[in-house]
């Protein structure tokens, strides 16, 4: 594929905005917010759009706080972008190769969210370069998707067709090696039960108590004896949310929040069924009483062959590998040392993983999978830290305010906007894509699971 002007426009606009992209990733995670209180993020992220000639609706969108939208151009096509920014608790990190949590800081980026939102804004921003160049017609967005963390700002965000009118949704993640994901993140209810009993003296008249205490832990029996059999792939976690105040009073009010994933929709409709039985068996037993209260779901991810094929097409003709310094090796492999593992001479992955043409069922949800219901999706996952670092740590912290997670984050950000070129050059490319969609699809329409 020969190098055209809308591509030299793209590379171009990269080498002139790398450092300011790097400096924006830099100080978002310097700044880390917890799902739903993303204020600075937004702000900062919306500033630099709004600066690159992007009109900026600031919040609220589907009724979210820290969710906009920032959109160029006109016409046909609609390619939009994906972003994401909220930390998670408990993963204050200096960027070194051990443990070393920074004093008083609630939030960490232990998902690499930092780099996400900043390499999405800087794909849109490219593209938008690119389309300039030849005067391409189409429009861009940038959406800025707030709360993933707690499975809430897409799929909000879907429920209110946010996404409806989009061509493409392109997104990525940091990841330990770089790809066109064809992985499908499992559906997953995320449910609190409420049990409401009895107040008694739990030694002098304890007849008269009823233990919603009880029917806590009688559930947990219960949904523990369901996991022989759900389906394959099924997964049920669960927290104690309230045991009650003191031993010497029979607990009137408990409550218990319970996470159910499966590999489709379908299966984890079922496992929840059998879970609301199990509560009902429960008050039953107790003499107590239950309310659920659904906190939000996901479908299963829809992948789109045809799309995850022009993006591999893209990493492995169109955009250089991730080139790593020895510096940067050596500081992954005293991490990995640090974490436990064992750390090979090259550490950190290059290049990329090639598809295998069939779709991958793994563990974990994620709200992008609703998305991917309404309009054709896809993900790249692109190496931001050592191969084998369990995402959700300190390590990924560290990795993410550094050059290791700047670097995956540039990559990622090239890969997307050249995908996004390839979509708004070629409309035969783009219909190839929506019919492999519906072929995905395969008859289903979207339904969002938490209602």
């Amino acid at each position: 594929m020969g190098v055209t002007a809308m591509q030299e426009a793209m590379k171009g606009w990269f080498d002139s905005h790398e450092q300011q992209l790097i400096q924006i990733s830099r100080t978002i995670w310097e700044h880390p917010e917890p799902s739903e209180g993303e204020q600075f993020a937004c702000k900062t992220l919306m500033e630099f759009l709004t600066e690159a000639g992007f009109t900026v609706t600031p919040p609220p969108l589907a009724g979210l706080d820290t969710a906009f939208e920032a959109k160029w151009g006109s016409g046909a096509p609609h390619i939009g972008f994906l972003a994401e920014y909220d930390a998670l608790p408990g993963l204050a990190q200096e960027t070194v190769p051990q443990p070393s949590p920074i004093p008083e800081q609630a939030c960490g980026h232990g998902c690499g969210h930092n780099l996400l939102g900043t390499g999405a804004v800087g794909a849109a921003v490219a593209l938008k370069a690119a389309m300039e160049a030849e005067n391409l017609p189409g429009t861009v967005y940038l959406y800025g998707c707030p709360s993933e963390e707690v499975m809430l700002g897409k799929i909000a965000m879907t429920k209110a067709h946010v996404f409806d009118h989009l061509d493409a949704a392109i997104s990525w993640h940091p990841g330990d090696k770089s790809r066109a994901s064809e992985e499908s993140y499992q559906a997953m209810l995320s449910m609190e039960y409420h049990f409401t009993g009895k107040a008694s003296h739990a030694s002098m008249a304890p007849q008269e108590g009823l233990s919603a205490l009880d029917a806590v832990e009688l559930m947990d029996v219960g949904v523990n004896y369901l996991r022989e059999h759900v389906p394959p792939g099924g997964q049920i976690h669960y927290v104690i949310l309230n045991g009650g105040d003191k031993p010497n009073i029979v607990p009137e009010k408990a409550a218990v929040w319970q996470f159910a994933r499966a590999d489709t929709t379908a299966d984890l409709r079922r496992i929840a069924k059998r879970m609301d039985d199990i509560a009902a068996g429960a008050a039953l037993m107790t003499g107590t009483t239950f309310t659920k209260k659904v906190l939000t779901g996901c479908n299963e991810t829809r992948i789109v062959p045809a799309l995850v094929q022009v993006m591999n097409d893209v990493m492995t003709s169109e955009v250089p590998p991730i080139a790593w310094t020895e510096e940067e090796e050596d500081f992954s492999r005293r991490l990995l040392s640090s974490l436990g593992m064992d750390a090979p001479e090259h550490p950190l992955h290059s290049g990329a993983v090639p598809p295998t043409g069939k779709t991958i069922d793994i563990q974990g949800s994620s709200d992008l999978s609703d998305v991917s219901y309404v309009v054709p999706t896809c993900m790249l996952f692109s190496a931001c830290y050592p191969i084998g670092t369990p995402n959700h740590t300190w390590a990924v912290t560290a990795c993410a305010g550094r050059s290791i997670g700047w670097k995956g984050m540039l990559y990622a950000a090239q890969v997307m906007a050249a995908t996004g070129l390839r979509l708004v050059r070629d409309p035969e490319l783009l219909q190839a894509v929506h019919t492999s969609h519906t072929e995905a699809l395969n008859g289903a329409r979207y339904t969002p699971v938490n209602e």
